[in-house]
This record gives C-alpha cells, structure tokens and sequence, in this order.
C-alpha cells in the first residue's frame, strides 16, 4: 500500500468515524431532552396534586353541595375539577384542611366570606403557575418533536449503515436482495419516535377567573349559605 492508498484509508475511517459518532452525538441528545420532558411532567404532576388539595379546601370553605354547584356554575367548570378527590376525605380530613387560614371578620358571615375568598385568590394564583408550567411543556413537547423530525431526516441508520458498507467496498449504497430488506427493518426500528402527552399524562389546568371579577357574584351566591 503506498502514501496515497494510506492517506486515503485513513480518510474513510475518519468519515465513518464522524458519521456514526454525529449519529450517536443527536441521539443522546434527543434522550436526554427526552428525559428533560419527563422531569417537566413529572414536575407538573406533583404540583397539580397541590392544587388538586386546594380544590378541596376551597369546596370544605363553600360546605354545602348546593354551594359548591353555584360557585362552579358561576366559573364556567362543570367538571367541579377533583370534586372525586375530596368527596374521597373524611369529615375530619376536611376539617383539617381548613385549619391553617385565619378567619377574618366579626361576623360568622363575614368569616365565612372571608375564608372562601382568601382560599380562591389562592387557588387562582396557584393555577397561573400551573398554566405556565403546563405551556412550557407543550412548548418542549413541540419543539422536542421538530428535532426528532429533523434527527430522522438527516440521520437514516439503514443508509448510514449502506454508506459505511459501501466505503469498504460492498456495494452501492442503495443495494437489493434481503440485506436491503433487514437494513430497513433495522432503520425503522432505530427511528426516534414522536412523543405524545395525553390528557391524562398532562392534565390541562382549571382555567379561573380573577377574583376582581366575580367577587360581587361570590358574595351574591354565598350570602344565602352563610352559617
């Protein structure tokens, strides 16, 4: 072999070198944004727990069913969002709930107002955050899917793999016959696939309105349950 075949032997390995190493580079790259959107979700799980306790503080503070209707009717939720949950707590545990907010007023009525309040303001505030955080991972899931188009568009292993084989001499790197066949069965196993979030796996968050704008109609509806 002289100085040319050399160099040029030490060419392809350098090629196939930084093909297949590109290759692998995007592909940890795509897992671990992958794993970042899982940490995202996860994350908003947790929270939405929080907020799913807060429900149940705020449907302890209105106390009776027909409340609790009025109210939901008043925000536009006809689901009563985790109304299972607390139907779930014991009297107790409802109680319980309620046991770190200082009741304001002089009278039981104002009391009473002041508590369903000061637990709605919280909540509308609680689901904000929860907004934001739940577009920030539609926003990652989004831009996570551009990149695994893009990866599977620029980076097919079957004709890397053809390409590779090519270069030390077995063939074109379009081929037929059955080592085709597998290569392709391969390059589609090797795929990234698109991610999905349901519903189910990322709850859309309550939408509420500000306190400002219903709190006349607040104390409309509660006037009539006050204690």
């Amino acid at each position: 072999m002289d100085d040319l075949d050399m160099a040029l032997e030490a060419l392809k390995v350098q090629i196939k070198k930084e093909i297949i190493d590109n290759y692998f580079a995007e592909r940890v790259y795509l897992e671990e944004d992958n794993q970042a959107l899982e940490d995202k979700v996860a994350a908003y799980r947790q929270e939405i727990s929080g907020v799913s306790r807060l429900f149940s503080a705020f449907y302890a503070a209105l106390g009776q069913e027909t409340a609790v209707d009025r109210i939901m009717h008043l925000l536009a939720l006809t689901d009563k969002p985790f109304y299972e949950d607390y139907q779930r707590l014991s009297a107790t545990a409802r109680k319980d709930l309620l046991r770190k907010y200082h009741r304001r007023g002089i009278t039981s009525w104002g009391r009473y107002l002041n508590l369903v309040l000061d637990i709605y303001k919280e909540l509308t505030a609680r689901c904000g955050s929860l907004r934001e955080k739940y577009n920030q991972a539609l926003a990652h899931l989004r831009l996570l899917n551009e990149d695994i188009e893009k990866f599977n568009s620029s980076f097919d292993f079957g004709l890397i793999a053809a390409q590779v084989e090519a270069m030390d001499g077995g063939g074109e790197p379009i081929c037929g016959g059955m080592l085709c066949k597998e290569r392709e069965e391969l390059s589609t196993r090797m795929r990234f696939k698109h991610r999905k979030l349901t519903d189910e796996e990322l709850p859309p968050p309550p939408e509420l309105p500000p306190l400002e704008k219903v709190k006349g109609q607040f104390k409309t509806i509660l006037r009539t349950f006050a204690p």
